[in-house]
């Protein structure tokens, strides 16, 4: 038998094989990606359909040529000196990989930078000496920068790849970048003050992610302030964890404060409104159910998750309630008119969550609801055709989604309601059905006769 030395060192070969393939097989993808983008066809003008729903503004306010506005336009491929793309490209890529479309056109914009504006670091990470993830951080981190600055800084870490750690690396890339143009470090820092913002992700748990950005000035008096009250929770003997107290502090800053049935009202200031919604069966009205029914409860911020009837209370006791009829998931309704009713854009949000786009992750609520089949508007020798606005009529996309299939760039058929089946320029077959993406044959094999093989995620 070997020795215990023998097999540990055959294990470290093997993982050493391993992890370079890996590396190879990133390093063959972002090729793909690049060769992709070389061969895209540059971006050609629709011609205008007076009669299309997408030109009709455009058409009637000028007698002069316009370009359909949903035409494929030419956008930077990256940063300065990387050149242009068509900007379809990276639904493409995002479709073959089943990722993003936000995700598809980061790889395109770092592939391109990579190659145009970092050569030795390119060289590095076909050369397997540099990681592709480590390349990405380096090209995001000078994409404001000039072609020259970025070249500056590729040739200063030209030295330390494969002799310097990674970490000691990032830690010297942000002065780099500063010192590359102080100028432009100045302009970010007020730039940053104009992009303060709050998002709050609700974990389905009765409890929620509260990330902030803001004025520091600002920070440290709500620092101060939880600290105080934390202090003052500690002194009247509290002693749970001070992560615990300080979470327990800021909820007490956010709450307001509720009179009990024997203090007078208040009547300002008036309490929020939430726009949620909160789905129960018919079952849990019951009062019976109360204490072990769940209740579904959504909202423009995100999912809030499964709430216990008996939380439900709690969890909007902070805010005025308004209650809508009950929606139908099934039902179909339609109106003859272009423009979405209030009521049937809720329904088909509240059935479609993300976009139907494939491996599309964008909220719905965020989204243009587009008709499958476009909508005909009336001639004078052919009234519109009713019904055309209908949920079995209707898919929220994104913008850029939308505009490439109004661009006929991608293909969509809706044969039943909420079955989404898309073909892409080069293409390739997806299902959408209930958020669901199923990779079809191509069309290619199908023409051919093969199986129509599903792929699902």
């Amino acid at each position: 038998m070997e020795d215990t030395g023998g097999l540990i060192r055959q294990a470290r070969v093997r993982l050493a094989d391993a992890d370079a393939a890996r590396r190879r097989g990133e390093v063959e993808t972002i090729r793909a990606v690049l060769q992709i983008v070389d061969l895209w066809p540059s971006p050609e003008p629709l011609p205008v359909d007076r009669d299309s729903s997408s030109t009709q503004i455009a058409a009637s306010s000028s007698d002069h040529p316009t370009p359909d506005p949903a035409s494929e336009r030419t956008v930077a491929a990256g940063s300065e000196g990387a050149g242009v793309v068509g900007e379809f490209v990276a639904l493409e890529v995002a479709a073959t990989l089943g990722i993003y479309d936000p995700m598809a056109s980061m790889m395109v914009h770092d592939a391109v930078d990579l190659r145009a504006r970092h050569p030795m670091m390119w060289a590095a990470v076909q050369e397997l000496t540099l990681e592709v993830w480590q390349a990405r951080k380096v090209v995001r981190a000078c994409t404001e920068l000039s072609a020259e600055a970025a070249g500056r800084i590729d040739a200063t870490l030209a030295r330390l790849w494969g002799t310097v750690g990674w970490s000691t690396i990032s830690r010297r890339l942000p002065r780099l970048v500063v010192a590359a143009d102080t100028a432009l470090a100045a302009r970010k820092a007020r730039r940053a003050r104009q992009e303060r913002f709050v998002h709050i992700r609700h974990n389905g748990d009765s409890t929620s992610w509260l990330t902030a950005r803001m004025d520091t000035g600002a920070a440290l008096c709500l620092q101060n302030s939880i600290q105080r009250l934390t202090d003052q929770m500690i002194d009247e003997g509290a002693t749970e964890e001070l992560p615990l107290l300080r979470a327990q502090a800021l909820e007490l800053l956010a709450t307001p404060y509720l009179p009990s049935s024997s203090e007078p009202a208040n009547p300002s200031p008036p309490l929020p409104l939430a726009d949620v919604v909160v789905h129960l069966d018919a079952a849990d009205l019951d009062p019976a159910r109360w204490s072990t029914g769940v209740a579904q409860v959504d909202c423009r911020g995100g999912d809030v998750g499964p709430v216990l009837l008996a939380d439900v209370a709690r969890l909007l006791g902070h805010h005025r309630v308004r209650v809508i009829p009950v929606i139908d998931q099934g039902a179909d309704p339609a109106t003859d008119g272009y423009r979405i009713p209030t009521r049937t854009r809720m329904q088909l949000q509240l059935r479609e969550q993300t976009s139907i786009f494939p491996y599309s992750s964008r909220r719905s609520w965020s989204c243009d609801l587009d008709h499958t089949v476009p909508y005909r508007f009336s001639r004078p020798d052919s009234p519109a055709p009713p019904g055309q606005t209908r949920i079995s009529n209707l898919g929220p996309v994104s913008r850029r989604e939308h505009r490439a299939k109004t661009a006929g760039r991608w293909r969509l058929e809706q044969p039943a309601q909420g079955v989404y089946l898309w073909i892409s320029p080069t293409g390739m077959r997806f299902a959408v059905v209930n958020g669901h993406t199923h990779r079809l044959a191509d069309v290619g094999s199908v023409e051919r006769g093969e199986p129509d093989v599903v792929a699902a995620r």
